[in-house]
């Protein structure tokens, strides 16, 4: 049972909101949606526009062979169930923060790759249910840091609490 609803979770909290483009700011493209990485104490600390990776189609290519991410721009992997996620910079022409984040939306650990096109593995310290993509060295420079939360546009966080 405790199985079943860690896996239905995300299709709870993503269906809405892929089915409600309306809610999305009108400057943002629909296939983008708009997150906030927050303190524990909810001040927010950014603001990115990012793309689904929820299939596994999308998930296997990421951010692979584009040279440029926009600085306010990302890609949030879903991984459901939550599991240790491993991730490479094959064909990957961008440096990339790699942002581990908890069910309940926490961010577990921030890996920061330079090194693109390697083949090297990094994985996740403990299960995660989300991977945030962003450029490499925007963590450290905004002040993003473990214990800090992502929340989506609706005002759920990413593990369905607000």
């Amino acid at each position: 049972m405790r199985w079943l609803f860690v896996f239905l979770l995300p299709c709870l909290i993503f269906t809405p909101l892929s089915a409600q483009p309306q809610n999305l700011p009108q400057n943002l493209p629909q296939n983008l949606l708009a997150l906030t990485i927050e303190s524990a104490t909810k001040q927010k600390i950014a603001d990115f526009k990012v793309e689904l990776a929820d299939t596994p189609e999308k998930m296997s290519r990421g951010l692979m062979y584009r040279t440029t991410l926009p600085m306010d721009q990302g890609m949030l992997f879903v991984m459901a169930p939550p599991r240790i996620a491993t991730f490479w910079m094959h064909n990957t022409f961008v440096p990339l923060d790699m942002i581990f984040i908890r069910l309940n939306g926490e961010i577990e650990s921030i890996v920061t790759r330079e090194d693109t096109l390697s083949q090297e593995r990094t994985r996740s310290q403990k299960p995660v249910a989300y991977v945030l993509e962003i450029n490499a060295g925007q963590s450290a420079a905004l002040g993003i840091k473990p214990g800090h939360f992502i929340r989506l546009q609706s005002g759920r966080g990413a593990g369905g609490g607000s």
